[in-house]
Protein backbone atom coordinates (compact mmCIF):
# COMPACT_ATOMS: atom_id res chain seq x y z
CA UNK A 1 0.00 0.00 0.00
CA UNK A 2 1.31 3.58 -1.22
CA UNK A 3 2.04 6.09 1.76
CA UNK A 4 0.46 9.27 1.55
CA UNK A 5 2.30 12.01 0.43
CA UNK A 6 2.31 14.34 3.24
CA UNK A 7 3.18 11.30 5.41
CA UNK A 8 6.29 10.61 3.15
CA UNK A 9 7.54 14.14 3.05
CA UNK A 10 7.67 14.23 6.52
CA UNK A 11 9.70 11.40 7.23
CA UNK A 12 11.72 12.87 4.67
CA UNK A 13 12.10 16.09 6.31
CA UNK A 14 12.42 14.04 9.74
CA UNK A 15 15.56 12.70 8.07
CA UNK A 16 16.90 16.19 7.11
CA UNK A 17 16.47 17.88 10.25
CA UNK A 18 17.93 14.71 12.11
CA UNK A 19 21.23 15.24 10.25
CA UNK A 20 21.28 18.37 10.35
CA UNK A 21 21.18 18.78 14.19
CA UNK A 22 23.85 16.18 14.09
CA UNK A 23 25.93 17.91 11.78
CA UNK A 24 25.15 21.37 13.66
CA UNK A 25 26.34 19.29 17.10
CA UNK A 26 29.63 18.23 16.23
CA UNK A 27 31.34 21.64 14.24
CA UNK A 28 29.70 23.43 17.68
CA UNK A 29 31.28 20.69 20.11
CA UNK A 30 34.61 20.57 17.90
CA UNK A 31 35.07 24.49 17.79
CA UNK A 32 34.12 25.33 21.69
CA UNK A 33 36.10 22.27 22.67
CA UNK A 34 39.26 21.86 20.77
CA UNK A 35 39.59 25.38 19.17
CA UNK A 36 38.58 27.50 22.18
CA UNK A 37 39.38 24.83 24.87
CA UNK A 38 35.90 25.93 26.45
CA UNK A 39 35.68 24.91 30.10
CA UNK A 40 31.84 24.42 29.41
CA UNK A 41 31.67 23.95 25.56
CA UNK A 42 28.39 22.05 26.16
CA UNK A 43 26.62 24.79 26.07
CA UNK A 44 27.57 25.38 22.10
CA UNK A 45 25.83 22.37 20.69
CA UNK A 46 23.28 23.00 23.17
CA UNK A 47 22.43 26.22 21.85
CA UNK A 48 23.27 25.17 17.92
CA UNK A 49 20.09 22.09 18.27
CA UNK A 50 17.44 24.93 19.05
CA UNK A 51 18.17 26.34 15.70
CA UNK A 52 17.68 23.64 13.97
CA UNK A 53 14.30 23.03 11.68
CA UNK A 54 13.14 26.57 12.00
CA UNK A 55 13.12 28.46 8.71
CA UNK A 56 16.04 30.82 8.03
CA UNK A 57 14.24 33.77 9.21
CA UNK A 58 12.60 32.15 12.35
CA UNK A 59 16.36 30.82 13.07
CA UNK A 60 17.48 34.71 13.57
CA UNK A 61 14.78 35.08 16.41
CA UNK A 62 15.18 31.39 18.28
CA UNK A 63 19.53 32.59 18.07
CA UNK A 64 17.92 36.41 19.30
CA UNK A 65 15.77 34.87 22.08
CA UNK A 66 18.48 31.76 23.15
CA UNK A 67 21.38 34.74 24.04
CA UNK A 68 18.93 36.41 25.53
CA UNK A 69 17.91 34.00 27.99
CA UNK A 70 21.34 33.17 28.66
CA UNK A 71 22.61 35.94 29.50
CA UNK A 72 19.35 37.24 31.77
CA UNK A 73 20.02 33.93 33.40
CA UNK A 74 23.94 34.88 33.96
CA UNK A 75 22.92 38.18 35.12
CA UNK A 76 20.25 37.16 37.85
CA UNK A 77 22.75 34.20 39.10
CA UNK A 78 25.70 36.94 39.31
CA UNK A 79 23.05 39.21 41.41
CA UNK A 80 22.28 36.50 43.45
CA UNK A 81 25.09 35.20 44.39
CA UNK A 82 26.99 38.59 44.87
CA UNK A 83 24.41 39.86 47.36
CA UNK A 84 22.94 36.50 49.46
CA UNK A 85 23.97 33.10 50.72
CA UNK A 86 23.78 29.79 48.69
CA UNK A 87 20.46 28.76 49.31
CA UNK A 88 18.79 32.57 49.45
CA UNK A 89 20.74 33.03 46.36
CA UNK A 90 19.12 29.94 44.65
CA UNK A 91 15.81 31.00 45.50
CA UNK A 92 16.27 34.71 44.42
CA UNK A 93 17.33 33.53 41.11
CA UNK A 94 14.61 30.98 40.65
CA UNK A 95 11.82 33.24 41.32
CA UNK A 96 13.46 36.29 39.85
CA UNK A 97 14.43 33.93 36.61
CA UNK A 98 11.19 33.18 36.10
CA UNK A 99 9.50 36.75 36.36
CA UNK A 100 11.80 37.92 33.72
CA UNK A 101 11.64 34.91 31.87
CA UNK A 102 7.82 35.88 31.23
CA UNK A 103 8.87 38.73 29.21
CA UNK A 104 6.97 38.45 25.97
CA UNK A 105 10.00 38.47 24.03
CA UNK A 106 11.02 35.98 25.14
CA UNK A 107 8.41 33.43 25.11
CA UNK A 108 8.41 30.35 24.60
CA UNK A 109 11.70 30.21 25.75
CA UNK A 110 12.08 32.00 28.97
CA UNK A 111 11.59 29.36 31.45
CA UNK A 112 15.24 28.91 30.51
CA UNK A 113 16.37 32.49 32.69
CA UNK A 114 15.29 30.68 35.46
CA UNK A 115 16.93 27.14 34.55
CA UNK A 116 20.21 28.77 33.56
CA UNK A 117 20.53 31.04 36.48
CA UNK A 118 19.80 27.86 38.92
CA UNK A 119 22.76 25.82 36.80
CA UNK A 120 24.88 28.58 36.98
CA UNK A 121 24.77 28.71 41.02
CA UNK A 122 24.51 25.21 41.63
CA UNK A 123 28.15 25.07 39.62
CA UNK A 124 29.08 27.60 42.22
CA UNK A 125 30.70 29.86 39.07
CA UNK A 126 28.23 32.59 38.79
CA UNK A 127 30.50 35.18 40.40
CA UNK A 128 33.42 34.01 37.44
CA UNK A 129 34.14 36.51 35.13
CA UNK A 130 36.00 34.33 33.34
CA UNK A 131 33.22 31.24 33.16
CA UNK A 132 30.87 33.86 32.84
CA UNK A 133 32.36 35.49 29.26
CA UNK A 134 32.94 31.75 28.56
CA UNK A 135 29.18 30.53 28.65
CA UNK A 136 28.20 33.47 26.66
CA UNK A 137 30.42 32.73 23.96
CA UNK A 138 29.52 29.62 23.65
CA UNK A 139 25.86 30.08 23.12
CA UNK A 140 26.97 33.18 20.76
CA UNK A 141 29.27 30.39 18.81
CA UNK A 142 26.32 27.61 19.21
CA UNK A 143 23.77 29.57 17.50
CA UNK A 144 25.93 31.40 14.69
CA UNK A 145 26.81 27.72 13.95
CA UNK A 146 23.25 26.82 14.31
CA UNK A 147 22.09 29.05 11.64
CA UNK A 148 24.82 28.74 9.33
CA UNK A 149 24.36 25.02 9.30
CA UNK A 150 20.26 25.66 8.71
CA UNK A 151 20.78 27.97 6.33
CA UNK A 152 23.44 25.98 3.86
CA UNK A 153 22.51 22.57 4.49
CA UNK A 154 18.93 21.69 2.89
CA UNK A 155 17.04 24.88 4.59
CA UNK A 156 13.10 24.29 5.85
CA UNK A 157 10.67 24.89 2.56
CA UNK A 158 7.42 24.83 3.67
CA UNK A 159 6.40 26.07 0.39
CA UNK A 160 5.94 22.20 -0.76
CA UNK A 161 4.15 21.79 2.54
CA UNK A 162 1.71 23.69 2.05
CA UNK A 163 1.13 23.01 -1.94
CA UNK A 164 0.75 19.11 -0.87
CA UNK A 165 -2.11 20.64 1.73
CA UNK A 166 -3.58 22.15 -0.71
CA UNK A 167 -4.02 18.97 -2.81
CA UNK A 168 -5.06 17.04 0.18
CA UNK A 169 -7.82 19.44 0.84
CA UNK A 170 -8.69 19.59 -2.89
CA UNK A 171 -9.88 15.87 -3.14
CA UNK A 172 -10.81 15.80 0.89
CA UNK A 173 -13.68 18.40 -0.91
CA UNK A 174 -14.17 15.51 -4.11
CA UNK A 175 -14.33 12.52 -1.69
CA UNK A 176 -17.30 14.23 0.59
CA UNK A 177 -18.86 15.49 -2.53
CA UNK A 178 -19.14 11.94 -4.13
CA UNK A 179 -20.15 10.42 -1.06
CA UNK A 180 -23.34 13.11 -0.78
CA UNK A 181 -24.09 11.81 -4.85
CA UNK A 182 -23.91 8.31 -4.19
CA UNK A 183 -26.29 8.25 -0.73
CA UNK A 184 -28.84 11.20 -2.60
CA UNK A 185 -28.70 8.95 -5.24
CA UNK A 186 -30.07 5.56 -3.06
CA UNK A 187 -31.78 7.70 -0.99
CA UNK A 188 -29.17 6.94 2.28
CA UNK A 189 -29.23 9.04 5.37
CA UNK A 190 -25.26 9.90 6.07
CA UNK A 191 -26.14 13.61 7.23
CA UNK A 192 -24.00 13.47 10.64
CA UNK A 193 -20.91 11.98 8.04
CA UNK A 194 -21.18 14.64 5.51
CA UNK A 195 -20.89 17.38 8.43
CA UNK A 196 -17.77 15.99 10.34
CA UNK A 197 -15.93 15.04 6.99
CA UNK A 198 -16.65 18.99 5.93
CA UNK A 199 -15.57 20.07 9.22
CA UNK A 200 -12.34 18.20 9.22
CA UNK A 201 -11.25 19.82 5.71
CA UNK A 202 -10.25 22.81 7.25
CA UNK A 203 -8.46 21.00 10.61
CA UNK A 204 -7.56 23.85 13.00
CA UNK A 205 -5.93 25.99 10.05
CA UNK A 206 -7.24 28.18 7.04
CA UNK A 207 -5.16 26.88 3.70
CA UNK A 208 -4.18 30.50 3.48
CA UNK A 209 -2.74 30.50 6.83
CA UNK A 210 -0.57 27.41 5.89
CA UNK A 211 0.67 29.30 2.78
CA UNK A 212 1.47 32.17 3.97
CA UNK A 213 3.76 30.55 6.77
CA UNK A 214 5.29 28.56 3.40
CA UNK A 215 5.94 32.04 1.71
CA UNK A 216 7.51 32.82 5.00
CA UNK A 217 9.87 29.88 5.05
CA UNK A 218 11.25 31.46 2.23
CA UNK A 219 12.59 34.93 3.60
CA UNK A 220 16.51 34.65 2.78
CA UNK A 221 16.10 30.87 1.85
CA UNK A 222 18.28 30.02 -1.40
CA UNK A 223 15.61 27.89 -2.47
CA UNK A 224 13.63 30.59 -3.04
CA UNK A 225 15.37 30.91 -6.98
CA UNK A 226 13.89 27.35 -7.44
CA UNK A 227 9.97 29.25 -6.88
CA UNK A 228 11.04 32.39 -8.60
CA UNK A 229 11.24 30.57 -11.60
CA UNK A 230 8.09 29.11 -11.63
CA UNK A 231 6.61 32.25 -10.64
CA UNK A 232 6.91 33.40 -7.73
CA UNK A 233 6.29 32.43 -3.74
CA UNK A 234 2.61 33.59 -3.96
CA UNK A 235 1.61 30.74 -6.82
CA UNK A 236 -0.74 29.17 -4.52
CA UNK A 237 -2.33 32.06 -2.98
CA UNK A 238 -5.67 31.90 -5.09
CA UNK A 239 -5.81 28.27 -4.67
CA UNK A 240 -6.07 28.36 -0.91
CA UNK A 241 -8.01 31.90 -0.88
CA UNK A 242 -10.74 29.65 -2.78
CA UNK A 243 -10.60 26.62 -1.04
CA UNK A 244 -11.08 28.22 2.14
CA UNK A 245 -14.49 29.65 0.70
CA UNK A 246 -14.90 26.07 -0.81
CA UNK A 247 -14.98 24.58 2.75
CA UNK A 248 -18.00 27.50 3.55
CA UNK A 249 -19.83 26.43 0.59
CA UNK A 250 -19.92 22.99 1.05
CA UNK A 251 -21.42 23.24 4.52
CA UNK A 252 -23.85 25.42 3.08
CA UNK A 253 -24.46 22.61 0.47
CA UNK A 254 -24.53 20.11 2.81
CA UNK A 255 -27.15 21.75 5.47
CA UNK A 256 -29.47 22.48 2.43
CA UNK A 257 -29.60 18.81 1.17
CA UNK A 258 -29.90 17.38 4.71
CA UNK A 259 -33.05 19.39 4.94
CA UNK A 260 -34.67 18.05 1.90
CA UNK A 261 -36.76 14.80 1.54
CA UNK A 262 -36.08 13.34 -1.64
CA UNK A 263 -38.04 10.17 -1.68
CA UNK A 264 -41.14 12.77 -2.44
CA UNK A 265 -38.28 14.77 -5.25
CA UNK A 266 -37.46 12.56 -7.59
CA UNK A 267 -36.68 15.13 -10.42
CA UNK A 268 -34.75 16.65 -7.91
CA UNK A 269 -32.79 13.30 -6.51
CA UNK A 270 -31.30 12.72 -10.08
CA UNK A 271 -30.33 16.24 -10.69
CA UNK A 272 -29.37 17.00 -6.93
CA UNK A 273 -27.22 13.39 -7.22
CA UNK A 274 -25.97 14.51 -10.83
CA UNK A 275 -24.86 17.65 -9.51
CA UNK A 276 -22.47 16.14 -6.87
CA UNK A 277 -20.60 13.81 -9.15
CA UNK A 278 -20.09 16.40 -11.55
CA UNK A 279 -18.88 18.42 -8.95
CA UNK A 280 -16.80 16.02 -6.97
CA UNK A 281 -15.35 15.02 -10.29
CA UNK A 282 -14.26 18.88 -11.28
CA UNK A 283 -12.02 19.30 -8.30
CA UNK A 284 -10.64 15.53 -8.39
CA UNK A 285 -9.77 17.22 -11.75
CA UNK A 286 -8.31 20.23 -10.05
CA UNK A 287 -6.47 18.27 -7.43
CA UNK A 288 -4.52 16.73 -10.27
CA UNK A 289 -3.94 20.31 -12.55
CA UNK A 290 -4.01 23.14 -11.10
CA UNK A 291 -3.41 23.24 -7.19
CA UNK A 292 -0.78 21.04 -7.80
CA UNK A 293 0.75 23.15 -10.66
CA UNK A 294 -0.38 26.67 -11.10
CA UNK A 295 2.09 26.56 -14.30
CA UNK A 296 0.34 23.74 -15.81
CA UNK A 297 -2.18 25.27 -17.86
CA UNK A 298 -4.00 22.25 -18.26
CA UNK A 299 -7.75 23.31 -17.98
CA UNK A 300 -10.06 21.36 -15.29
CA UNK A 301 -12.17 19.64 -18.42
CA UNK A 302 -14.95 18.33 -16.21
CA UNK A 303 -16.04 22.06 -15.07
CA UNK A 304 -18.05 22.87 -17.81
CA UNK A 305 -20.39 19.55 -17.35
CA UNK A 306 -20.54 20.23 -13.51
CA UNK A 307 -21.49 24.13 -14.87
CA UNK A 308 -23.98 22.35 -17.42
CA UNK A 309 -25.25 20.10 -14.37
CA UNK A 310 -26.15 22.86 -12.28
CA UNK A 311 -28.24 24.41 -15.40
CA UNK A 312 -30.31 21.41 -15.62
CA UNK A 313 -31.46 21.87 -11.75
CA UNK A 314 -31.96 25.58 -12.64
CA UNK A 315 -34.00 24.80 -15.24
CA UNK A 316 -36.25 22.26 -12.89
CA UNK A 317 -36.60 24.74 -10.27
CA UNK A 318 -37.76 27.59 -12.88
CA UNK A 319 -40.41 24.83 -14.63
CA UNK A 320 -41.78 24.05 -11.17
CA UNK A 321 -40.63 20.41 -11.51
CA UNK A 322 -39.33 20.27 -8.05
CA UNK A 323 -41.38 21.11 -4.79
CA UNK A 324 -39.10 22.06 -2.25
CA UNK A 325 -37.85 25.02 -0.57
CA UNK A 326 -34.40 23.76 -0.20
CA UNK A 327 -33.63 23.78 -3.85
CA UNK A 328 -32.74 27.67 -3.99
CA UNK A 329 -30.57 27.08 -0.76
CA UNK A 330 -28.68 23.86 -2.78
CA UNK A 331 -28.34 26.13 -6.09
CA UNK A 332 -27.01 28.95 -4.68
CA UNK A 333 -23.88 26.53 -2.26
CA UNK A 334 -23.32 24.73 -5.43
CA UNK A 335 -22.52 28.10 -7.89
CA UNK A 336 -20.09 29.30 -4.90
CA UNK A 337 -18.87 25.81 -5.20
CA UNK A 338 -18.18 26.25 -8.98
CA UNK A 339 -17.38 29.49 -8.87
CA UNK A 340 -13.93 28.36 -6.61
CA UNK A 341 -13.41 25.60 -9.21
CA UNK A 342 -13.33 28.71 -12.41
CA UNK A 343 -10.75 30.29 -9.85
CA UNK A 344 -8.48 27.22 -9.71
CA UNK A 345 -9.34 26.58 -13.32
CA UNK A 346 -8.64 30.31 -14.16
CA UNK A 347 -11.97 30.19 -16.28
CA UNK A 348 -15.06 31.73 -15.69
CA UNK A 349 -17.99 29.93 -15.53
CA UNK A 350 -21.07 31.66 -16.90
CA UNK A 351 -24.66 30.88 -15.83
CA UNK A 352 -26.82 32.83 -17.41
CA UNK A 353 -29.79 32.71 -14.63
CA UNK A 354 -29.72 35.06 -11.40
CA UNK A 355 -31.12 33.03 -8.27
CA UNK A 356 -33.85 36.12 -7.42
CA UNK A 357 -35.35 35.90 -10.93
CA UNK A 358 -36.29 32.11 -9.43
CA UNK A 359 -39.59 31.06 -8.13
CA UNK A 360 -40.47 28.31 -5.85
CA UNK A 361 -43.49 26.70 -6.19
CA UNK A 362 -45.36 26.75 -3.22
Amino acid sequence: MLEHPLIQRSESIGLVTALKGTVAVVIAWVIANSVFHSPEAFLAPYAALFIIGNTVRNSMRVAARQVSVVVLGVIVAAIAAATLPTVAALALATGAGILVGRIPRLSPDGIWVAVTAVLVLLYGTATNPYLVVHRIGDVVLGVFVGITVNAVLVPPDYLSDARDLLVARTHEVSDILRQMADDVKIGASAHGLWRQRALSVNKSVTAEAVVMEGEASLVGNFRKRGWLRRGGSELFRPAADALDRAALHLMGLILAVEDNDFDENENLQGAVSDLLEAMAEAFADAGRGPVRDPIDHRAVTTLPLACERLAELEKLLQQGRVTTSVAPSIILSSRGLLTTLAVLDREECRTERALDRFSTPG
